[in-house]
């Protein structure tokens, strides 16, 4: 049988009880149990955190492998730092404020299996916050040859709901640290420039909590890093001439927007309109 190792990051502004509820959704409810979880401690924590974990590191024993970093460096160079101690043959990406589903494991597993050439799989994903259980489910293309069409009007899959070969990494694969945000898109165009297939299940894998302010941070902070990416992607795929740098031009322009009518659009039928457009 296969092994999975899931891959998560915890900074000191989470909570303990959304911890916990990450944890629980990928231990407890799992119909396939994982080989391991790596949990990265990104800096110094919040007593609230560090008793989440110890009580599932007393539970779990060696099944959960904690990796501490003296200061805050980020998800980017985080992830690398559990990339480098797991164990599992696949790894499956998750963050510390989400739920997965109690089949997502089962479901990745069986799609992997049955299709060998698909190196990197995510899935669907179902919004949520405390009002409401379910604020809109975003689809992503199930095909290598979609993902290849769609990457350049945004990302083709969502990192939290994907399941990884290692093998990738064991050859020498890793999130460009030059990026603090937007990691997993420059991971994508990465995999896919060097000959890896990307693809997604229809499932809902992944419960994905959307509060607070996510709206602000999506438009103003990740912007100019998520624009570098997205041109850099382009030029190496597509060369320089090419119609398709409009994309990241325009989603520039509308990242800079007032956060407000960032979060209008994202939440309107305009915009999975266009996306769904490949």
């Amino acid at each position: 049988m296969a092994k999975i190792s899931v891959l998560m990051s915890v900074y000191w502004s989470e909570t303990g009880k959304n911890l916990d509820r990450a944890i629980q959704s990928v231990w407890t409810d799992q119909t396939i149990k994982p080989f391991e979880i790596v949990l990265i401690e990104d800096g110094v924590l919040t007593d609230d955190l560090y008793s989440v974990i110890a009580l599932w590191k007393n539970k779990l024993e060696d099944k959960l492998v904690i990796l501490k970093n003296d200061v805050n460096l980020g998800l980017t160079k985080s992830l690398n730092r559990g990339i480098n101690v797991v164990r599992g043959d696949f790894i499956a990406r998750m963050d510390s404020d989400d739920i997965s589903t109690s089949n997502r494991f089962e479901r990745q597993i069986e799609f992997l299996e049955k299709n060998p050439d698909i190196d990197i799989l995510g899935g669907a994903l179902k919004e949520f916050d405390e009002t409401s259980d379910c604020l809109r489910i975003r689809r992503y293309p199930l095909t290598h040859n979609e993902v290849v069409k769609y990457i350049s009007k945004a990302s083709p899959l969502a990192h939290p709901t994907v399941m990884m070969r290692r093998k990738m990494f064991d050859a020498g694969l890793r999130y460009n640290e030059k990026y603090k945000t937007s990691q997993d898109i420059a991971l994508w165009f990465d995999a896919i420039l060097a000959g890896y297939k990307i693809g997604n299940v229809q499932d809902v894998t992944i419960n994905f909590r959307s509060e607070g302010d996510v709206f602000r941070r999506r438009s103003r902070s990740k912007a100019w890093n998520e624009f570098k990416i997205y041109v850099n992607g382009i030029y190496r795929m597509n060369g320089l001439i090419t119609f398709k740098y409009i994309f990241p031009i325009l989603r520039l322009f509308f990242r800079l927007t007032p956060p407000k009518i960032v979060e209008l659009v994202y939440k309107s039928e305009m915009r999975t309109t266009l996306l769904e457009k490949r």
